[in-house]
């Protein structure tokens, strides 16, 4: 009886577990990196027990137990297995998957699925994109995609970077064209990287050349975040990031460069030793590079509201970024604010919209300047009135340098931070309007309107000083500049779309007609002389002796058309044609141009004979477009200009008489060149893509040939003919390389893991220039110091040869003896090989042409600012709540021309014959003295006008290829059950580190060089031919980062 009563407990138990266990329920959110999914489907697996998530993306599963595995999937994303394992809330995001090729991506002037792309066309994802908090998107691009190069020119705050898509193809501006919510534009640098939803980079011309004249640089096609279906989500993210220079330059410290000092006395035309120097334990010493450089902090905090219904989506977006810059007294601030909706009207007729305002200012009290901080590098190592400190004292006054012709180039930064001030602030304003109209089953009338506005206003203040307060030099009068520049840009565009299917053909037909209409205008003044450092406004100016104006409209229309067909989804052809006109650049028979392209696809995985082959997916393609460009000359250069000459004191009108007697008058202002005509660009493309073992391989592979003709740029003119320069149409640049992107993914239960690595190779070449010339030269005149007479046209782009090679002397060691000098002047024309007063210690350079003597005839190419090799390797990784991100970035083969180590191996000033400069401790160890014979670094002197001995060569050009640690981020996402009760659907903290690791063979503080810029000594050098040249450049700091991403 009693086993009996025992033995029925024991099944009654049995059944009540049962039965708890077969009504346990599972609940949670799915989400994918823009908010809550709809629609996903949650499985048991090997069962039909499942749902899906509803529009807020919420799920509840019941008769679930803890052994079972739920299979969460949807369309465009990685599938993932989670085992119940007695949780009942499971909430997880979606990772997307490239492997469905159901994904639409965004190309131009619509959309496309991924499957039915036959261009060159790669996407990049919101989360990919803010992997790494960033100050712009062209620098969250960096890596991201193969044939892409992004580079930093400046790592100021607030600076630009250098974007080339496939190659160098001119000997201008290499910046892409950019739509933005469909409003096509050049500058993006007012928007905020957070707010963007989806970027696409259309890389050759078939993809491209829809837009014509303005495409020859490649396009990127930025979507902002829309609304979505679903209840109102507010994400909002925010972090904070201390930033540090990567390294510093080892100088002499003050009683080092007494040292050195005292040793090359005597060795200038006219000496300036100053006697304190024998007495260095009397100096107090300064660290200039612990004076100018700092701790930065940066923030960034964003917040996005979005939500909508059936009928209407909307989305709200707002941001802040406050950048300090780790040179003192430099900082940038921006502030966006961006709407977007879409809405649907009635079943036939739709609408959406963005507007899109950003503002920013600028704080650069150092300025550009053509030294950037190698000066400061080279600065006497003390000053001479101060308490200890270069800070200002309690008087007001600074540390000042010596009154001497000794110090005449070293400069107190902490005074010009402190004292000057170069600020400038711009407000950019963008609105577009689009509306879509159903006609007919399948036509559908499509409009766009859009308006941007540009308002920037700057000004730089230079105070008056002292000899020796700021540098050894007096300004008796404050200098004042402003100037305000006002840009309005107008879009209309209209489109008719057709699409067919029947049976298993597809085709699509698009035309349609843009017009976009620019107006600009620069006003800008000059002021000397204020009764005081703290007024700053024109009316209390002394004098106002410059005062400039400018104004221009630029008018740009065009049409278009495209047809895309295929058969079953295996078999692609797509044409386009586009033909643009513009009203100032060519005479009327050359104002409009046609560009057409042209490919075909093969998804070779539809074919039968591929079924239960080990690819989902393998893919043929070709392409062949054109496009071109009419911008690379000023406007009306088809015209015989005159400019009108006011006075004499501008150096302006006729000449009467003996100069510098001038009368105003109209003046010739060009070379009429009625001959001009249109860029012209021509690319080939073929691409192979695949991917296999489940999607888990995939790789793309893409080769190129890209020719760029019939250049629009200013030829150097005979002297006779009363011009420096002509407008011309020549030349032809030719860039071939190769793409490739492979990685691995996986996911096996809670793991996910992505692997990829992405490499191009380009080879660039100039493959003729305009008639007889075999070169084109940067500047003919000097464009870092004014007195360096040495480093005259430092590059050069020769046919058969890249664009923007360096060009100057061969470096031949150390002369060792005077033996050996006297050996070569005894054959050397005029009995000189080099220099009169050369001496062992001096340079050696090689005579290339044969003539006995070095000349400029000697010069050659000695390096190229152009990678033969740079890519990226990523990696994520999620493990349960844990999340882990790894970029790796890196260039090979490119070169770098050191200007900074020429002002470094300088012992005194620049050719000025009798100052004293610092030295890096690597020049003062390893200079060439009797007992020690260096055949890499000259002698220390402080006069190098005779001996020449820095001028450009071969010796400051190095190996400028790096591997970067770009980003490693690493964070974790709080489980919903923690936060639910705060009303929280997301919590995700985060820390991370940029720029951690560089491996470099370079000497300098930063291997990745970009421009000089575009404002060196008054010069425009934002161009490839001024690319790789360190000037003592802004560096790119070290970041660590902790951030946090809510949603509620």
């Amino acid at each position: 009886m009693k086993n009996y009563l025992f033995r029925n407990l024991l099944l009654f138990g049995a059944f009540m577990i049962c039965g708890f266990i077969q009504a346990q329920s599972v609940s949670g959110t799915v989400s994918d990196v823009s908010g809550n999914l709809p629609g996903v489907n949650v499985l048991v697996k090997g069962t039909t027990n499942g749902t899906s998530t509803d529009l807020d993306g919420k799920f509840k599963l019941n008769n679930v137990t803890n052994n079972d595995i739920l299979i969460f999937s949807y369309l465009g994303y990685v599938s993932q297995e989670i085992k119940v394992a007695g949780k009942s809330i499971i909430n997880l995001k979606l990772q997307s998957s490239s492997a469905n090729l159901d994904e639409v991506v965004v190309v131009a002037y619509g959309s496309s699925r991924k499957k039915d792309l036959t261009g060159a066309v790669s996407s990049v994802s919101a989360e990919k994109l803010n992997a790494i908090p960033v100050s712009s998107i062209d620098q969250a691009l960096q890596g991201k995609v193969s044939g892409v190069q992004v580079t930093n020119n400046s790592g100021a705050p607030g600076s630009s970077m250098q974007v080339n898509i496939r190659g160098v193809g001119t000997f201008g501006k290499t910046t892409p064209l950019y739509i933005v919510d469909g409003f096509p534009t050049t500058d993006i640098s007012y928007l905020n990287a957070n707010d963007v939803q989806s970027l696409t980079v259309l890389k050759d011309a078939s993809a491209s050349a829809l837009y014509g004249m303005r495409a020859s640089n490649g396009v990127v096609i930025i979507e902002t975040k829309s609304g979505k279906k679903g209840a109102i989500t507010v994400d909002v993210n925010s972090w904070m990031s201390s930033n540090t220079v990567p390294k510093k330059i080892q100088l002499l410290n003050v009683n080092e460069f007494a040292a050195f000092a005292k040793e090359i006395k005597g060795t200038a035309l006219k000496d300036s030793y100053l006697p304190e120097w024998d007495n260095p334990s009397a100096l107090t010493n300064v660290d200039w590079q612990d004076a100018t450089f700092r701790t930065a902090i940066r923030s960034g905090h964003n917040i996005s509201i979005r939500g909508g219904n059936e009928m209407s989506k909307l989305a709200f977006t707002t941001g802040v970024l406050n950048e300090e810059g780790t040179v003192i007294g430099s900082s940038s601030k921006r502030y966006n604010v961006g709407m977007k909706g879409d809405f649907t009207i009635s079943d036939k007729f739709r609408a959406k919209s963005s507007l899109k305002y950003g503002y920013q200012e600028t704080y650069q009290p150092l300025g550009p300047g053509y030294f950037g901080l190698s000066q400061m590098y080279t600065n006497v190592p003390y000053l001479s009135n101060t308490t200890g400190t270069n800070l200002p004292v309690s008087n007001g006054l600074y540390g000042a340098f010596p009154d001497a012709d000794a110090t005449s180039t070293s400069t107190n930064y902490i005074a010009q931070a402190l004292e000057q001030s170069n600020n400038n602030g711009r407000n950019t304003f963008q609105g577009s309007l689009g509306l879509e109209y159903d006609i007919l089953k399948g036509l559908v009338a499509k409009t766009n309107l859009g308006f941007t506005t540009r308002n920037y206003a700057g000004s730089s203040f230079l105070p008056k000083y002292k000899r020796s307060v700021i540098n050894n030099d007096q300004r008796d009068k404050a200098i004042y500049n402003v100037s305000q520049n006002t840009s309005k840009e107008w879009l209309a565009e209209a489109f008719l779309e057709y699409t067919k299917t029947f049976n298993k053909h597809k085709f699509s037909v698009l035309t349609g007609y843009t017009a976009q209409k620019e107006a600009a205008s620069i006003v800008s003044a000059r002021g000397l002389g204020f009764l005081t450092n703290n007024i700053r406004d024109l009316s209390q100016a002394q004098t106002v002796d410059s005062n400039q104006g400018y104004s221009s409209t630029q008018t740009l229309v065009g049409a278009l058309a495209r047809l895309n067909y295929n058969y079953d989804s295996k078999y692609y052809i797509t044409g386009t044609w586009r033909n643009d006109g513009i009203g100032n650049r060519f005479v009327i028979e050359n104002s409009r141009a046609n560009f057409f392209s042209a490919a075909g696809g093969w998804n070779i995985d539809e074919e039968a004979f591929m079924d239960g082959s080990v690819f989902n997916v393998l893919k043929l393609r070709a392409s062949w477009g054109q496009t071109g460009n009419a911008l690379g000359v000023s406007p009306f250069q088809y015209l015989a200009n005159y400019s009108n000459g006011t006075s004499g004191t501008d150096d302006s009108g006729y000449i009467l008489g003996d100069s510098p007697y001038l009368s105003s008058g109209l003046t010739p202002d060009n070379t009429q060149n009625k001959s001009l005509t249109w860029e012209k660009q021509v690319q080939t493309n073929v691409g192979f893509e695949g991917e296999l073992f489940n999607n888990s391989l995939y790789f793309t592979v893409d080769y190129f040939v890209k020719k760029s003709s019939d250049f629009l740029f200013n030829k150097v003119t005979p002297a006779q003919s009363g011009f420096s320069t002509g407008a011309v149409n020549a030349g032809q640049i030719s860039n071939k390389g190769l793409e490739l992107l492979v990685g691995y993914r996986k996911t096996k239960g809670e793991f996910t893991w992505d692997a990829s690595v992405n490499l191009t190779t380009i080879k660039n070449n100039i493959d003729k220039l305009a008639d007889e010339n075999t070169k084109f030269v940067l500047l003919e005149e000097n464009f870092i110091p004014t007195w360096a007479t040495n480093w005259k046209d430092v590059t050069r782009s020769y046919v058969g040869g890249n664009v923007g090679t360096f060009y100057g002397y061969k470096a031949d060691g150390i002369f060792q003896t005077q033996g050996e000098i006297d050996a070569l002047n005894a054959n050397a024309p005029g009995g000189a090989y080099q220099n009169p007063k050369t001496s062992p210690g001096d340079r050696k350079f090689k005579d290339l042409n044969g003539d006995g003597r070095i000349t400029d005839a000697d010069r050659t190419v000695i390096g190229s600012p152009i990678p033969k090799v740079f890519g990226n390797f990523n990696f994520n990784a999620k493990y349960k709540s844990f999340d882990l991100g790894i970029d790796i970035y890196g260039t090979f083969g490119n070169d770098i021309l050191n200007y900074s180590r020429v002002e470094q191996e300088t012992a005194g000033g620049f050719n000025l014959g009798q100052t004293y400069t610092n030295v890096s401790k690597d020049y003062y160890n390893n200079r060439w003295t009797v007992a020690n014979p260096s055949n890499e670094y000259a002698r220390a002197i402080v006069d190098d006008v005779d001996t020449k001995n820095n001028r450009v060569s071969d010796h400051f050009v190095e190996d400028g290829s790096y591997v970067r640690l770009r980003n490693v981020k690493f964070g974790y996402t709080f489980p919903s059950s923690m936060i639910k009760t705060i009303g929280m659907t997301n919590l995700n903290v985060f820390v991370s580190a940029q720029n951690l690791l560089t491996i470099t063979k370079y000497s300098g503080i930063d291997p990745e060089v970009g421009q000089l810029g575009s404002n060196i000594d008054g010069k425009t050098l934002d161009t490839v031919q001024a690319t790789g040249i360190d000037i003592g450049a802004y560096p790119v700091s070290k970041s660590l980062t902790v951030g946090v991403n809510l949603q509620f």
